[in-house]
């Protein structure tokens, strides 16, 4: 990708952010559910398990997930987050795609 392409990128993906267009909220926030639904447990958990383990790591991840509800409404948030930044920019490169292929069709 080119400095061009990198721009017109980022602006899609702040056009999309904005939330000015129904249809697109709509279409955003099925893939979200489609993605997080069949999740069973938050795979953030999992991945402060592996960052930098000590002894005590697997234990006080299972406290904070069966006992923290603070930490289980962060981990959720950051998951959605997460989720939501790849959905827009997944739907931000079909535009794109979409646009560059009507380009080059004209």
């Amino acid at each position: 990708m080119n400095i061009q392409d990198v721009r017109e990128l980022k602006q899609i993906v702040e056009t999309l952010r904005s939330g000015s267009n129904e249809l697109e909220n709509e279409l955003i926030k099925q893939r979200i559910d489609e993605v997080i639904e069949p999740i069973k447990s938050n795979p953030i958990f999992e991945l402060l398990i592996k960052l930098n383990e000590t002894d005590n790591t697997k234990r006080a991840i299972q406290y904070l997930v069966d006992y923290d509800m603070d930490a289980q409404g962060k981990g959720e948030d950051s998951l959605y987050d997460l989720v939501e930044a790849r959905v827009i920019a997944e739907r931000a490169f079909e535009i794109y795609d979409h646009r560059k292929d009507y380009r080059g069709a004209a």
